[in-house]
């Protein structure tokens, strides 16, 4: 009997955790786990020691608190897969804290239950990709979209000081994915805001009463809202959320303070710029530009084919020219209206647009969309006009954010999937607060029954599609992979780890790894001839390792460096490249794979 009580007083863990852990087997059983792209390898690589032969806490790409934490587990137990495990650690933690705090804001035991199957199902249909992809910029938002629900849903009631204490586990979401992934957490921090601005607007005598209605009866109690107490509330729960960005930043630069790790950060920012923001500029017609900074046309086409590890010569400044020039032709040849009204287009296109429609963003659009309407419709007995306030400044800085990424031509999934999820997370605890208010106040039910209806019934719409999706792109990988793995087993078999095989990038591309199965954190003996670790202190310890200094003399001098590339990929550019330098080579064919092609390269007098 007290066993069962005891269940009872407990429940709303165990609903929460019966749907995550329900989901994670259902995942674990159907599909193989994998990290998204060959990025995520490289990361893990770093991280695992594979890269450099030791685990590095400079894993570039994550600020180093974080990579350093995970690189001390890699220390301490070398062959377990940690990456892989703090990510899905990341993913199903998130999911479950916004499944538990639904389960909280529901009364009855139907209620709670039908809440936790709702969010597993969505969990299970729209995001099912990325919890069998993982990456690293989607954990970021899951974790920054936990948040968001978790401060929206807290009771408003609280004292300042425990209202702050409440929202510390949110406080810490948000810092995690400010470590994990910056630049992501920074695009989705003024949905946070919004959140913020959103909640603040629902305390009692809030904007339809203090602000809408400014003069009237309710004018007094709205300013109620700029009590010294909200003030408190708000500003201190977002006062600690900057204080601990500014001091994971402030520890970031502290540990890539050196000369070496100040050149490289310059080059990769310069890099990013360079190719996910603007192209690096065809010589033909711009001759004279490429002639300024010391670049030959057999020199420029390592821009093209990302094999730039190959000149030393190029540095952090003669890419930011590159990527400063790129910029100022982009400017010169796109009009700024035009362009404009070509993104506001696309952006309309997007949203509105349902299945069958190329391009669209469906289905998350009309998840989207079915919020908005949601929190209308609960809010047609009540607070209408803060209902429409709110859903209007989210709607306003969500289509700025979406202009942003358009504008910049920068939209993959993992970023507009990532913008839905914010979205939906948001609206989704708008609405459960109204529905919670309509419940307490014994008003009519049947807009939260309508809603959690027409949810229901569109995320088991998905559902198969999205299973389909994810088994075919499996079966997709497996094909993908299996050249991959023949070559990988070549270059690590006994009689070849003394050889350095230099890949060719493009050629590298394709492959992605299993989180979970066969894990080899040895030390690597290949490395792709670019990419975003190349000219990173990392990269010259990889090559140290080995007795390389120059990629460009070991491939030509050394007789145990060899040059790989995939069948399909062009090499004529590398007999023009040391041509252009004036050291003309000579390739030979060495080894042949089913994909692949090894080359021993050498000078030719």
């Amino acid at each position: 009997m007290a066993l069962k009580k005891r269940f009872w007083q407990e429940e709303n863990w165990i609903w929460a955790l019966l749907a995550v852990a329900f989901l994670g087997l259902c995942v674990g059983i159907c599909f193989d786990y994998y990290y998204d792209l060959n990025d995520d390898v490289l990361m893990k690589d770093i991280l695992a020691g594979v890269y450099t032969g030791e685990p590095e806490g400079h894993n570039i790409q994550m600020h180093w608190p974080i990579s350093a934490l995970i690189s001390l587990f890699y220390r301490v137990a070398g062959d377990l897969p940690w990456y892989g495990i703090f990510l899905c650690f990341c993913h199903f933690g998130g999911i479950f804290l916004i499944i538990r705090r639904a389960v909280c804001l529901c009364g009855k035991r139907f209620g709670k239950v039908f809440a936790a199957l709702c969010f597993g199902s969505f969990f299970g249909s729209f995001f099912l990709e990325h919890l069998v992809y993982a990456q690293y910029t989607v954990t970021c938002t899951l974790l920054a979209a936990a948040a968001s629900f978790l401060f929206y849903t807290t009771k408003s009631e609280l004292s300042p000081l425990l209202f702050i204490k409440k929202n510390i586990p949110a406080v810490l979401l948000v810092w995690t994915a400010y470590l994990i992934r910056s630049e992501m957490l920074l695009l989705a921090l003024p949905m946070i805001c919004v959140a913020g601005v959103a909640k603040w607007s629902c305390e009692k005598g809030g904007y339809t009463q203090g602000v809408a209605f400014a003069g009237s009866e309710g004018a007094g109690n709205g300013r109620r809202i700029l009590t010294k107490e909200n003030v408190i509330k708000y500003f201190g729960t977002f006062g600690l959320i900057l204080l601990g960005i500014l001091l994971g930043q402030a520890v970031h630069m502290l540990a890539y303070g050196s000369a070496e790790w100040k050149a490289f950060t310059e080059f990769f920012d310069n890099r990013t710029e360079l190719y996910d923001f603007q192209k690096p500029p065809v010589y033909e017609g711009n001759e004279e530009f490429y002639e300024r900074i010391g670049i030959t046309e057999s020199e420029r086409i390592l821009f093209d084919n990302y094999n730039f590890g190959l000149d030393d010569e190029i540095d952090e400044t003669m890419v930011g020219e590159i990527a400063l020039y790129a910029g100022q032709l982009r400017k010169e040849t796109t009009p700024f209206l035009g362009n404009l009204a070509a993104k506001l287009k696309a952006y309309g296109y997007r949203f509105f647009h349902g299945p069958g429609a190329a391009g669209s963003d469906y289905p998350w659009n009309y998840l989207v969309i079915l919020g908005y309407l949601a929190v209308i419709l609960m809010a047609v007995t009540k607070d209408i006009w803060g209902a429409f306030f709110r859903l209007a400044l989210l709607f306003f800085v969500r289509s700025g954010l979406w202009m942003y990424i358009l504008w910049g031509e920068r939209d993959p999934v993992r970023i507009t999937h990532s913008l839905y999820l914010m979205e939906i997370t948001i609206l989704a605890a708008m609405a459960f607060g109204q529905w919670k208010e309509i419940r307490d106040e014994g008003r009519k039910k049947w807009s939260g029954t309508l809603t959690l209806a027409a949810f229901s019934l569109l995320i088991l719409s998905v559902l198969p599609a999205s299973v389909r999706q994810v088994g075919a792109e499996q079966d997709r990988r497996r094909e993908v992979n299996a050249p991959y793995q023949e070559l990988y087993a070549y270059l690590s078999d006994r009689e070849n780890q003394g050889n350095f095989y230099l890949i060719d990038v493009y050629s590298s591309v394709a492959y992605s790894e299993k989180m979970f199965e066969e894990v080899d954190n040895s030390l690597d003996n290949y490395d792709i001839m670019g990419g975003w670790a190349c000219k990173s202190p990392l990269w010259k310890k990889k090559l140290a390792a080995f007795d390389i200094e120059s990629m460009e003399q070991a491939l030509k001098d050394r007789e145990n460096v060899y040059f790989v590339r995939k069948k399909s990929e062009d090499m004529d550019w590398l007999p023009a490249y040391y041509e252009g330098h004036g050291t003309p080579i000579e390739t030979k064919l060495v080894k042949q794979l089913a994909d692949f092609e090894i080359y021993a390269v050498s000078g030719r007098s």
